[in-house]
């Protein structure tokens, strides 16, 4: 009597459905029960969203600043600007849309249009503005995303080197006051 496991011939009932076993169903019901699990844990459709949102950030920022942008600073623009404007998310959908529709193929022409909307506009300043400064907001409340990345020092490139210190531009603190050499 053979007892070995590698060798046994399992004789299929003809009318045993296809593909079906406990080691299928076992592998179907863990599959299932991850599913459910991470479905609960993380909300798809949002997450989805917020990518779109993101995917659709880079491309308009790419068409607004004119050149290439990094992928991982863009996100945190986008997270930066999205905190502080309500709907800085519909805004960026409605101008990108804008932008398709009409066919703009520079930034210039965008900002040419007459009667611009007053929202879409201050969007667009202000993702503008967080590239090149590499802040978002105001001085009370700004948020450094990046010094050294700023697109303010692109045109100096290789010419100048950028500094390594500061906040951005005009954020010295006041003087220090002069102490008079005292003898110790």
């Amino acid at each position: 009597m053979d007892t070995s496991m590698t060798h046994k011939h399992i004789t299929v009932p003809a009318n045993a459905p296809a593909g079906f076993s406990r080691r299928n169903l076992l592998r179907g019901s863990v599959t299932l029960g991850l599913a459910a699990m991470v479905g609960s844990v993380m909300p798809w459709r949002s997450v989805m969203a917020a990518q779109a949102s993101q995917d659709d950030f880079v491309v308009l920022s790419q068409f607004l600043v004119s050149r290439p942008v990094n992928p991982v600073l863009a996100a945190r623009y986008y997270a930066a600007l999205d905190k502080r404007a309500p709907n800085f998310s519909t805004n960026v959908l409605a101008l990108k849309q804008l932008v398709a529709a009409q066919g703009y193929t520079h930034v210039d022409a965008y900002l040419a249009q007459p009667d611009p909307d007053a929202s879409l506009k201050a969007t667009a300043t202000s993702i503008i503005s967080a590239w090149y400064l590499g802040i978002v907001g105001e001085p009370a409340d700004a948020e450094l995303i990046s010094f050294s990345l700023a697109m303010m020092y692109v045109p100096t490139h290789g010419i100048l080197a950028i500094p390594t210190y500061g906040g951005g531009p005009a954020s010295w603190g006041a003087k220090p006051a002069v102490i008079q050499d005292s003898k110790v």
